[in-house]
């Protein structure tokens, strides 16, 4: 027989620490069918709340689990009024534990009171390898930014004995007591916050029953990621894409644009015929930034315009041009009229 109080459930495997951690919460968050992260929403973050009060926050008196009850505000509501009829003689039976969300979510501190970048975009998550049998490519699996959503709880202790109360003080203080407590939604590491700790015993009525109402306010630091705003955009490259532009440019003439994708790297190939137009448009396909303006040939001078805005004039690129997919892309050469001009631009896919 082993002695009163000998620990059998120690933990010799400690945990993961430093980049091992790192690719370990990502591998959590991304879809195991899928090279998506999961979507999180309002509802999966009420879920694993209600699972830490029932598992890292439950006691458990006389052998018998002190049960959990999830109430909205209208129910709480109506629960705090007719609480005490429930059982065959209309009475609940104390001890019991409720959690009350508050519906008012506010917009959260999860990044720090950082802001989003404005414009609903989207980010590169993942570049997956794809083959349809002769060609090689990659898919960008893209996402937006999650936004940040504070979600408040108010979980309540019903008892009628002073040691139950200090039972579950002891859980919570131990769990928030490194200020903050992290649960895992669908994957996504999310902190909780303890707020407050507060009284609300009923107690002053002596011909009543007199019970313990203990309140602690905790906070989620969360995110709303919805998965209907997820794009997988397909790119291809070790492959060489040459076609006239003329049915996508506003301007007729006889120019020319080919292009190259190889791995992340990009090149554009302009050629302008003798007499021909000086200016043309094209709608571009990819998330692109170009640091290189080489092989200028007979042009001394190129102007570009990405949606209707000079970004560029001259023939020595500095600072690097970013095209977006469906960003307006316009050229104008200055050139001899009767000599064919050409010039490159080499980048990469962003």
């Amino acid at each position: 027989m082993m002695p009163k109080g000998y620990i059998t459930n120690i933990n010799v495997n400690p945990g993961k620490i430093g980049p091992e951690r790192r690719k370990e919460i990502l591998d959590n968050i991304v879809d195991k069918n899928t090279f998506l992260p999961r979507g999180v929403l309002e509802e999966d973050m009420d879920a694993t709340f209600i699972d830490f009060v029932n598992n890292d926050l439950s006691i458990t008196i006389d052998g018998v689990k002190v049960p959990v009850i999830f109430l909205t505000i209208q129910r709480w509501s109506e629960f705090s009024k007719t609480w005490q009829f429930s059982d065959k003689y209309k009475n609940i039976e104390l001890p019991f534990i409720t959690i009350v969300r508050k519906p008012d979510i506010q917009q959260g501190k999860n990044q720090a009171g950082l802001w989003n970048i404005p414009g609903d975009r989207t980010y590169t998550f993942m570049k997956v390898p794809t083959w349809d049998g002769i060609r090689k490519g990659v898919d960008l699996y893209q996402i937006p930014q999650p936004t940040s959503v504070d979600i408040t709880y108010d979980v309540r202790l019903f008892t009628n004995r002073m040691k139950d109360l200090n039972r579950l003080n002891r859980k919570v203080q131990k769990a928030f007591q490194s200020r903050q407590h992290y649960v895992n939604v669908k994957g996504h590491p999310m902190p909780l916050h303890l707020e407050t700790i507060s009284d609300e015993s009923k107690i002053d009525d002596l011909e009543n029953r007199r019970f313990y109402v203990q309140m602690f306010n905790i906070k989620l630091l969360g995110y709303i990621l919805d998965e209907a705003d997820f794009k997988i955009v397909p790119t291809v490259n070790r492959t060489i894409m040459a076609t006239e532009v003329v049915d996508s440019l506003v301007c007729d003439g006889p120019a020319i644009l080919t292009q190259e994708v190889k791995d992340d790297c990009i090149q554009y190939d302009f050629e302008f015929k003798p007499k021909a137009e000086d200016n043309f448009s094209f709608i571009s396909k990819y998330n692109t930034s170009f640091d290189g303006l080489v092989g200028i040939y007979n042009i001394t001078r190129i102007v570009i315009s990405i949606n209707g805005v000079v970004n560029f004039d001259g023939l020595v690129l500095t600072t690097p041009l970013v095209f977006n997919a469906n960003d307006t892309i316009k050229i104008k050469v200055y050139k001899n009229l009767n000599d064919n001009g050409k010039f490159q631009l080499t980048g990469k896919l962003i």
